[in-house]
């Protein structure tokens, strides 16, 4: 996970209302490459339940997707949803998110980030979410209220923020 993603995600973490023992889920934090940790799982204190879903099996996910927008979670069972860097990497990220609000509890909070710029990685990568990106999305969804959302445009070398503008995005479930 490359430096400004961990960071904008701590930013997005810190601007949602999380509860003791919560439930955590990261979709798409799978360690895929070289068993690199790809989750956010160390920003959270142990007091929560944090648990990973992946379209692929790997060491660190506790529970694999049944289809591409398929989740096996119960409609609001979750308490915070995180995804970063994964959704530019689904053939559909509307189904995508609009599966996650399937599973978020009323009230509670999605926050995701994806780059909004960058070379192509991985395979697929199919997606680039420009300024309004997370706005259409939410929109069509339906639900769906924006909170903070924002490309990182300030980032350098060191971060690779300049390389990936990460777009990040602070949603709240609102029916």
């Amino acid at each position: 996970m490359h430096p400004s993603s961990i960071m904008n995600m701590e930013k997005a973490i810190k601007a949602v209302d999380l509860k003791p023992n919560s439930t955590i889920l990261d979709v798409g934090g799978a360690n895929t490459y070289y068993n690199q940790d790809r989750s956010y799982k160390h920003m959270f204190s142990k007091d929560h339940t944090y648990w990973i879903t992946d379209i692929v099996d790997a060491p660190n996910v506790t529970h694999v997707m049944l289809g591409e927008y398929e989740m096996p979670f119960s409609d609001e069972s979750i308490d915070l949803i995180v995804c970063g860097q994964t959704l530019e990497h689904v053939n559909n990220p509307f189904k995508t998110v609009e599966e996650m609000k399937r599973i978020l509890k009323t009230g509670h909070y999605m926050c995701l980030c994806a780059p909004s710029a960058g070379p192509k990685h991985d395979n697929p990568d199919v997606w680039r979410f420009m300024d309004d990106a997370f706005k259409a999305i939410a929109k069509d969804v339906g639900g769906l209220k924006i909170i903070m959302d924002w490309v990182y445009r300030t980032g350098n070398d060191i971060d690779r923020g300049k390389k990936w503008q990460d777009h990040t995005c602070v949603m709240q479930k609102i029916s």
